[in-house]
């Protein structure tokens, strides 16, 4: 099978797929990843370094959902998904209306300097891929598959919701159309009822009608769902692959600090790659203060920041490290614990090496939900931003340093991670619904 990979131009996206492209590769399938430039510009090289084929979509002034500008702020795809404030899902809808009908809309302006799904098309119409496997970010992509006959499915790798959204949105169109019923009948008028109008089409209209498609189901949920946010209590609708995510952070030389057996516990702080990428702003983390408060701890705190952002804070400890980007699957294995954002990237990596963490969720997506999830295993201890000092998240990382009960629960999270399959078990599966779906 010829089969492409559509992801958002953020390095965390990308090195989620990574592991299941390779094994689609090397079971002889002809595999290439694309998307925009989008805020790195660079994302044909990362694609590159992991051994892929990249096809780049982007160009100069190009526009993405994720790059910095009056467009985006920082949480306004942030969401619960047990939110009960109404406000809270009307605002992840309008951000969702947003993306469909000003970002990619190719007649929009940020959407016609893009030129996101004019370029797919283009491409996925000579190239003839059989599987179209799409970021659940990047709506130009399932329009692209419909267009050259493609089976597509959206590539799940955080909590599902936009497909939560969607099931509400139907809820509330089947309630207005029995409200409608109701309201005709035993009228002579009863045939004349309107019919109530699906906002999703509505949104879908402008990229769909350039090339004459009806708006369908598929083309906002995937004909299935590819589950890389695993494990978490949320399903997608329809038919649902679960693939256990695999820690990789690129390809990187293993530095032989690395290899050595820690003299005493480390520790690892990092504040989210994404974030810093996709807007460039500050966290709401009391670094300074916790720093001040780490260095009366017996521990190597290893923090990801660079060492120039270090020493932008003034002195620091002496059993403070700044590290910078490493890998957590080099990283990970010798340590204590973690603090960290939320980022499901983050969370299932430290699921996968047994690390007990903290975190502290600075919200662009469901960072609220993955903290509750650590909690509620026992692996780790949940802080809200609201009030929060150094002191707190010191008090936090001696407990689930010295309490073995963490330790125990990042155990019970590491099984039901371990609990999917691999990458290499989803090769059948992902053949089989291709089959199926290929027009």
């Amino acid at each position: 099978m010829r089969i492409v990979f559509v992801t958002l131009p953020v390095k965390a996206h990308l090195n989620a797929v990574v592991p299941l492209a390779w094994a689609l590769r090397s079971a002889g399938h002809e595999v290439v990843l694309t998307g925009d430039w989008g805020p790195e510009r660079e994302l044909t090289r990362h694609i590159v370094a992991t051994g892929l084929n990249a096809v780049p979509l982007g160009g100069e002034g190009d526009v993405s959902p994720v790059r910095p500008g009056s467009h985006n702020q920082s949480d306004f795809l942030a969401l619960d998904p047990d939110e009960a404030d109404e406000g809270r899902w009307a605002g992840f809808r309008a951000a969702l209306r947003f993306l469909y009908t000003e970002v990619y809309a190719p007649d929009s302006e940020l959407g016609g300097q893009c030129g996101l799904l004019r370029k797919l098309v283009a491409f996925t119409g000579s190239w003839r891929p059989d599987l179209v496997l799409w970021d659940m970010l990047v709506f130009p992509a399932p329009v692209a598959a419909r267009l050259c006959g493609a089976a597509h499915a959206r590539v799940v790798w955080g909590t599902d919701t936009v497909g939560m959204a969607r099931a509400r949105i139907l809820a509330e169109l089947r309630a207005a159309s029995t409200a409608n019923t109701a309201n005709t009948e035993n009228t002579e008028n009863a045939e004349d009822a309107e019919d109530v109008e699906d906002p999703c089409a509505g949104w879908l209209r402008p990229l769909l009608d350039p090339y004459g498609l009806e708006f369908g189901e598929e083309t906002l949920l995937g004909q299935w769902s590819v589950d890389l946010g695993r494990p978490h209590p949320y399903r997608s609708p329809g038919t649902t692959v679960p693939v256990r995510r695999i820690p990789f952070g690129g390809p990187a030389e293993l530095a032989p600090w690395l290899r050595e057996r820690p003299r005493r516990p480390r520790v690892v702080l990092t504040l989210g790659m994404t974030r810093q990428e996709i807007h460039g702003r500050e966290s709401a983390f009391p670094l300074r203060d916790f720093l001040d408060a780490a260095g009366e701890l017996d521990v190597d705190l290893l923090t990801t920041m660079t060492s120039g952002q270090l020493f932008g804070l003034g002195p620091v400890p002496d059993n403070v490290r700044a590290v910078g980007y490493v890998p957590f699957d080099q990283l990970l294995p010798g340590c204590s614990a973690i603090i960290h954002q939320g980022g499901r990237g983050t969370f299932t990596s430290a699921a996968a090496f047994r690390v007990p963490q903290v975190v502290v969720p600075q919200p662009l997506w469901d960072e609220a939900a993955t903290a509750r999830q650590v909690a509620a295993y026992g692996a780790g201890i949940r802080l809200d931003q609201a009030g929060l000092d150094g002191a707190s998240v010191h008090k936090a990382l001696v407990r689930v340093l010295e309490e073995p009960s963490f330790r125990e629960g990042a155990h019970r999270l590491y099984v039901d991670l371990m609990a999917d399959p691999a990458p290499t078990d989803c090769v059948a599966p992902l053949e089989r619904l291709t089959a199926l779906h290929r027009a």
